[in-house]
């Protein structure tokens, strides 16, 4: 378990309490809006490599039984996107939402895609390079007592893949081809407002954030100014802000693994 915690600031006075994995990319969203509304909250670690996330105690706090999960006065709040709105709600400096009502309504699109559409493509990658090798050494025996854990099918079917059925080339090519869609989506919205949704930045940047830094990772050539002149100022403003860097991250190759800490 680590303890964490960042300035706060007025408003509501509530025990904010994040369990989290830190290569996880819905929890990197959550750390990110945390860090940006300067609150004040204690992170637990969620062992991914141990299946913490799979045990009873915590599928009491995210019947679903991913990460993240955020604990409002002992009450679990989950799904990344609506714990992120929930905060900008209850604590609404600075603002991460427009108020334009069509511009909300493309902020919440624009977080849904993220969601149904690059972080399948997204996972693809990781899951491959980090449980593949050790999902294809169970037993079939092994192999059925882990997913009886696993509470949704969508879940239950990616492990018996790591397992059994890895994703060949072909997918893994195509997952890349979804994430360069999303970064041409990207381009195409920042080169006439400056951010992902309208003017201002927002729940929508952050949104983005987790896998674009992933998508640099896998293809560095994706993110750079010859490729994309609009997205390339963009991302390195977002990297350079304080909220980012307190969010922590760092290369997934790395964070991945049980024990990760962040630099001192």
């Amino acid at each position: 378990m680590t303890n964490q915690t960042t300035g706060g600031q007025g408003g509501p006075t509530a025990s904010l309490v994040l369990y989290h994995a830190w290569a996880s990319s819905a929890s990197r969203k959550v750390r990110m809006c945390l860090h940006e509304k300067g609150l004040e909250f204690e992170a637990k670690i969620v062992d991914l490599n141990k299946f913490e996330h799979h045990q009873d105690w915590y599928k009491k706090l995210n019947p679903s039984g991913i990460v993240p999960a955020l604990m409002i006065d002992g009450v679990p709040l989950v799904e990344s996107n609506f714990i992120n709105e929930y905060l900008d709600e209850t604590y609404p400096a600075p603002p991460l939402r427009p108020t334009d009502p069509m511009l909300l309504h493309d902020m919440r699109l624009w977080c849904k895609y993220i969601d149904d559409t690059c972080l399948p493509a997204i996972q693809k990658h990781n899951w491959m390079h980090h449980f593949h090798p050790m999902a294809r050494e169970w037993s079939d025996e092994e192999l059925e007592r882990r997913l009886d854990a696993i509470p949704t099918q969508n879940r239950k079917h990616v492990w018996y893949r790591m397992a059994r059925d890895p994703y060949t080339d072909e997918e893994l090519e195509a997952a890349l081809d979804i994430l360069r869609d999303m970064l041409d989506r990207i381009e195409a919205r920042v080169a006439k407002t400056g951010f992902v949704t309208g003017d201002a930045y927002s729940l929508s940047d952050i949104a983005a954030a987790p896998y674009v830094i992933r998508t640099e990772e896998l293809r560095p050539e994706e993110v750079s100014a010859a490729k994309r002149p609009a997205l390339a100022p963009w991302w390195q403003a977002i990297k350079a802000r304080p909220a980012y860097k307190a969010a922590h991250m760092e290369p997934f190759n790395e964070q991945c693994w049980s024990g990760w800490t962040p630099p001192s």
